[in-house]
């Protein structure tokens, strides 16, 4: 099978609609879900947001934001720098898609500054997870340098529709653009993206937090409630987004774009911490390091081992692999 070109990975049908967008709604442990908001809301809110923060943003420098695929640690890797007492990044704006509809780029840092504020206001809950460091200054705060936002597979979703949006955001920023990618083990990925479709995985997640969520798991796919294989319309959509996000890197100037290894980075926190906030350009926080790191778990359980795969779609994902030189740490072991 040929590589997927990249605008293979942009939105399509009601996704791709310019005149509105999809924003979350913060809603305690019960967060999970997005309602559309017309535009020309949206653009008087950035107005108002820019207003709002215009102090907080006096000192930033660095709009961060993520690319690659959903499932794939972005909203940890956020929370973590949203930790920081010179950082603040939203969760699920989506700037990209505000920026392709037409949002100005210097807006967006407010807006970024906006959800985050409401993010942490409603106790920064998302699927079933609670993304808060215990002592941290989440959220805007006085002395920022660094704001972004974290809808890493949307940012490249955009991307491919318009392949400009790069070059045309950092030329109309007012801050320094530049881009993490987080890699995870492509067939946890793909598991992930197959269990989630329907939204009945979320929903399971979050009624199970402090149970049993294997059990309600499997009996969820006896039953035929959620999916019990590999959907292979998530394995195109995987590829299609790999491509899409080897064309963003060659794109972005190399000192603007950073790579993290999940697996690497739950195992070893702190100097991945350390490594992530150079890049950024934060201060030195050996404070921030060690209450980030405490809420960083490898996963016990990997989703690859709970939806059945034949043996086409494990060939396809290793030759996935072998196409993408940021994907080489998972050669051998699909």
């Amino acid at each position: 099978m040929p590589l997927p070109p990249p605008e293979d990975a942009a939105p399509t049908g009601r996704a791709a609609r310019l005149q509105d967008h999809s924003v979350p709604v913060f809603d305690g442990t019960r967060s999970h879900y997005h309602v559309r908001r017309g535009l020309l809301r949206l653009r008087a809110e950035a107005t108002w947001a820019s207003w709002r923060y215009r102090a907080a943003l006096a000192g930033a420098e660095t709009f961060v934001q993520f690319a690659g695929w959903p499932r794939s640690g972005h909203s940890l890797v956020g929370a973590l720098i949203d930790a920081h007492p010179q950082a603040a990044v939203a969760h699920e704006l989506d700037a990209m898609g505000l920026f392709r509809k037409g949002v100005p780029a210097h807006r967006l840092p407010a807006m970024c500054l906006a959800n985050a504020a409401a993010f942490t206001g409603a106790g920064r809950h998302w699927n079933g997870f609670c993304y808060a460091v215990p002592e941290a200054p989440h959220g805007p705060g006085r002395h920022l340098r660094v704001v972004g936002d974290k809808k890493g597979d949307w940012a490249t979703r955009w991307s491919a529709a318009d392949p400009s949006l790069l070059d045309r955001l950092q030329a109309g920023a007012p801050l320094d653009c530049r881009w993490i990618l987080v890699t995870r083990h492509p067939a946890d990925n793909i598991a992930t993206m197959s269990l989630r479709r329907g939204g009945g995985y979320d929903r399971l997640r979050i009624a199970a937090r402090g149970g049993d969520e294997g059990a309600a798991l499997r009996a969820a796919q006896s039953e035929g409630r959620i999916a019990a294989e590999v959907d292979d319309a998530m394995i195109a959509d995987y590829r299609a987004l790999a491509a899409a996000t080897a064309a963003m890197k060659a794109r972005v100037p190399a000192g603007n774009w950073h790579e993290i290894v999940y697996e690497r980075f739950t195992a070893a926190p702190k100097a991945e911490l350390a490594r992530l906030a150079g890049f950024l350009g934060l201060s030195p926080d050996p404070g921030w390091e060690e209450r980030a790191a405490a809420i960083v778990r490898p996963s016990t359980r990997r989703s690859r081992d709970g939806v059945s795969w034949r043996d086409d779609q494990r060939a396809l994902v290793a030759r996935t692999v072998a196409e993408h030189g940021f994907l080489s740490p998972y050669e051998g072991d699909v």
